[in-house]
Parts: C-alpha cells; structure tokens; sequence
C-alpha cells in the first residue's frame, strides 16, 4: 500500500515504517500532492493534518481531489483547522485531532488494516544516496565494495537504480545475468533467502581470493534503460528490502539507489530501517545544493537518524573554483550532526585506464599505491567504525617507496597496467 502523508509532526514517520507492505511519501508541499495524485499511478491513501500551514481551503481542495479519484483520505485536525473536523466526520472521512506520533501512526495503522513488520536487518546496510544524477553515486558504490572486499568483507551490491543501472557498464555485468525484477513479479511469498538467491549474479572477477579478500556479489535490475512496464511500485521494493537484508552469508549490503528521492524514498526506508546513508559531494554548486536538498529530506523525515549519514567529498573537477574544504565548513555549519568518510581525489588516468580496460578491472588495481586508492582505504575504514564492523584484513598500507613508483607510472601515460598486490 502507497500512502502519502502530508505532515510536519515529528516522528510520524519512523513509527508508521514500522507497517509491513506499506510505502510512505512525505512531501512537504500541497503542489507535490497534487502531482502524485495527478500521476500515472495514484496513491492508495492520503493522509493531511494542519501542522504546515497550509490554510484550510488549500487543504479541502486536496481532500477533495483525493477522493474524486478513489483514494482513502485520513486527517488529523488538532490545531488551526481543529474547528472543521466536525465537518470531515460529517463527510465521512476518518479523522481525529491528535499530537502524538505514535498514537497517530497507530490510528493509521487501525484506520488502513495494517501490521507490523517482524524482525530487522542482520547486516550492515549502506544505501548510496544522491538528490540529482550524475554526483558520482554510482561510481561511490564502486569503489566502497572493491574497498570494502579487500578489507576481507563479503559485500552485496544492490543496482535499485533500474533507471539508470551504472553498475552494469562499470562491473561488466553481462546480459546473461539474471535480473531480481523478474522475481518481484512473482510476489511477496518469494521474497525470501530460497526465492533470492538464484537471482544473486557471482561474477567470478569478484570472487573472493587466497590472500583473505572477500567477494562482491550483485542484485541486477536493468540491463538498459528500463521500461516503464519494469518499474517497481515503492510497496514491492520496500517488501524486497526486508527480504535481501535478512540473507546470511554478507557482512554489508551497498544499495545504489536512485535520485528520485520524493517518488523512490529508497535511502529514507534504508535510514529508518536501521542502515546507513552515504551521500557522495563534489563541491560544485549544482552537486552540493543537491545534497543540500537530500539533507533537508532526510533531516525532516528521520531526525533522530541523521548521525547515521555520512558525506563523502569528492575533489573538484577542472574549472570548479569552490574547494572540499569550503563547502566541507559549510555543511559542518548546517549539519553539525553528519560525519564524514573524507575525500576522494580525481584519478582521471586510473578512471580512464579502467573503462578501456578488456573486462573489469577496478582502479584500486591499476593504481594499488595511488593517492586515490589510499583516500577509497581511509573512507572504508571510516565507514566500518561508523557500522561497528571488525574486517578480517588491515586497512593496506604502502610504503614510500611504492607511493613513489606508483606516481611516477601515472605521469607516463604509455606505462602498462600495474598489477593488483
């Protein structure tokens, strides 16, 4: 079930993601509401109360919008507009005038028939966030698993990007490999480890190795641009997510998630749920304002989450003039409660040398002792001690010597590709 809360009372939404089969949309403007309701595919149910300020015209109008098409409407009017909830009993819509959180999402619960969700996540969980395309999400998700198996990790990676599925190109993800959407057709009742597994692709350029490096596995949606016949309702990924991270046998599961995040709220139901949220930032004015908003998003929806996101810097592209370290200062102001994993350098020849390469080939091995792939160490380390995860390997080192010949390969273009260590 989709239901769209229209609220601004703190703490509503952790205790209703606690319902089983149900999908929350929380935007927080009535134009947004009017969009899912005008959409292709509307909402179940439509919940208002008057904490945002919106009159009381303003909030009828929707009303009356959302039961024109069908949909289940619920209000709570216990402040200004608490003198019309008369008049919504006497409409018969559901309605109440309440301020606790949790009395509210039970009423909800009663109002919609539903029931809590047994059980949580038995491993770690980190969905890679981003509020626009092209902010280096997927590349991010990249380079923590290659960093994250080296450091003896047994790691699942989760492409719920079906949009725009990266993670095919960039791990060399054949069309052979079997895609997870044509489980979620099958329903609910295979949503579990015996129903998962045959759609976990093992690549064996990922497996595990005889010095203690763990293996990446993959959960494929999209091979190409998905159609819009393929699309997961938030409901199916929601009751998917509580499937794939239950499975044994993987201490952490990256989830790629798409930018989509008022329609696609993948990264809130991971925050809520008990994971972690990592957002990749480059400084560049468009990038940082997006993860602004994303920020925003989630500070309003999961407030006594937000410890449990972490930034990610990148190193300016050429011709950007704002630094790390500014727009660093100005989300440490903002968000003083967001830690950092630190920052990535650019690495263009390593990047370069990876995409052209005959097959995979990650750049933590063509550049073993870069300064990048130093930097992809001491952000996985960092987001261990954030997971409370003990890797089975030492965070790798280089000595000065291989940092030097390592540089000095990087500034030979016609130098061939260095072998993995």
């Amino acid at each position: 079930m989709e239901l769209v809360i229209f609220s601004a009372l703190e703490g509503l939404p952790a205790p209703l993601e606690q319902y089983r089969d149900l999908a929350i949309l929380a935007p927080s403007r009535l134009d947004q509401v009017a969009r899912l309701l005008d959409g292709p595919q509307a909402p179940d149910a439509l919940y208002l109360d008057d904490t945002r300020g919106a009159s009381l015209p303003e909030l009828w109008q929707a009303i009356t919008a959302a039961r024109r098409i069908g949909v289940r409407v619920l209000v709570n009017f216990s402040g200004p507009a608490r003198g019309a909830l008369n008049d919504a009993l006497g409409a018969g819509i559901p309605a109440i005038a309440e301020r606790d959180p949790a009395a509210v999402a039970a009423w909800i619960g009663a109002q919609l028939g539903l029931r809590h969700s047994a059980g949580s996540s038995r491993l770690a969980v980190v969905a890679v966030g981003a509020a626009k395309g092209g902010i280096g999400k997927t590349f991010a998700t990249c380079v923590l698993a290659e960093g994250a198996r080296r450091r003896g990790l047994r790691v699942l990676v989760w492409d719920s990007d079906i949009s725009n599925p990266g993670l095919v190109p960039a791990f060399r993800v054949p069309s052979s490999a079997p895609s997870y959407l044509h489980l979620i057709q099958r329903g609910p009742a295979h949503w579990n480890a015996t129903g998962i597994q045959p759609f976990i692709y093992q690549p064996e350029h990922t497996r595990g190795t005889a010095t203690g490096w763990g293996p990446i596995d993959f959960l494929i949606g999209s091979h190409a641009v998905a159609r819009a016949e393929n699309d997961v309702r938030l409901p199916d990924w929601q009751g998917f997510y509580q499937g794939v991270s239950a499975l044994e046998g993987y201490d952490l599961l990256l989830v790629d998630t798409p930018p989509d995040y008022l329609r696609r709220p993948y990264a809130t139901h991971v925050l809520l749920s008990g994971g972690t949220v990592v957002l990749p930032a480059p400084p560049g004015a468009r990038e940082r304002m997006g993860v602004g908003h994303l920020l925003e998003h989630l500070s309003e929806h999961a407030p006594e989450r937000l410890e449990h996101c972490a930034l990610l810097f990148m190193e300016p592209e050429r011709g950007v003039t704002a630094t790390v370290g500014e727009v660093a200062a100005l989300f440490a102001r903002r968000y003083p409660r967001v830690p950092t994993l630190g920052m990535l350098p650019r690495a263009p020849r390593l990047a370069s040398l990876a995409d052209e390469h005959d097959g995979y080939i990650s750049m933590l091995d063509i550049g073993p002792h870069s300064p990048f792939a130093a930097a992809v160490h001491r952000a996985v380390d960092a987001l261990c001690a954030r997971l409370g995860i003990s890797p089975a390997l030492p965070m790798p080192r280089s000595s000065i010597l291989a940092r030097l010949r390592s540089r000095i390969s990087e500034a030979r273009p016609g130098q061939p590709i260095a072998q993995a260590t």
